[in-house]
């Protein structure tokens, strides 16, 4: 199933770059999307940055759902951006395993300028090898991370409001 999400923050990519790699801007926007735990690493290759970002999420899923992944949702997630272009715009790969679930999403990122603001631009698919309910799995995977991505970018606003 694909995926499209459009986050749009009212800085320069600069600015919006630095705050996607801020550790603490991760873990408050994993916090608001109601991870029970989590952990995150940046790790940067010159300007190639990597994020390694694994969450315990509760199982807010349907109940045909849940017999798949058990009590909790594991996922682990690797973003990694390329160096940027010299208007501080950027591309980037995202990848989201969820461990011990058939469940997979790959995709690209983009960070680009528009005037005084940026747009972050993701487009994935997202997976479910389950026979018979595959689908179902994927629409629920879908809506969760369509939540997820409005939540990044209300804390996103407000963290660059200074809400911090």
């Amino acid at each position: 199933m694909d995926l499209y999400s459009e986050l749009r923050f009212d800085a320069d990519p600069v600015t919006v770059f630095a705050m996607l790699t801020d550790e603490a801007y991760i873990a408050r926007k994993t916090t608001a999307a109601k991870a029970l735990r989590h952990e995150v690493s940046v790790s940067r290759d010159g300007d190639r940055v990597t994020i390694d970002l694994k969450r315990v999420m509760p199982p807010d899923v349907p109940d045909f759902v849940r017999r798949f992944v058990g009590d909790t949702i594991d996922i682990q997630q690797r973003d990694v951006w390329e160096p940027a272009a010299p208007d501080g715009s950027r591309s980037g790969s995202i990848h989201l395993d969820m461990i011990g679930a058939p469940v997979k999403c790959t995709g690209t990122m983009s960070l680009s300028s528009n005037g005084a603001s940026s747009t972050v631009t993701i487009t994935a698919t997202v997976k479910a090898s389950v026979p018979l309910v595959g689908g179902k799995i994927e629409q629920a995977v879908h809506q969760g991370l369509t939540e997820a991505a409005k939540i990044e970018e209300q804390v996103g606003r407000s963290w660059l409001a200074g809400q911090r």
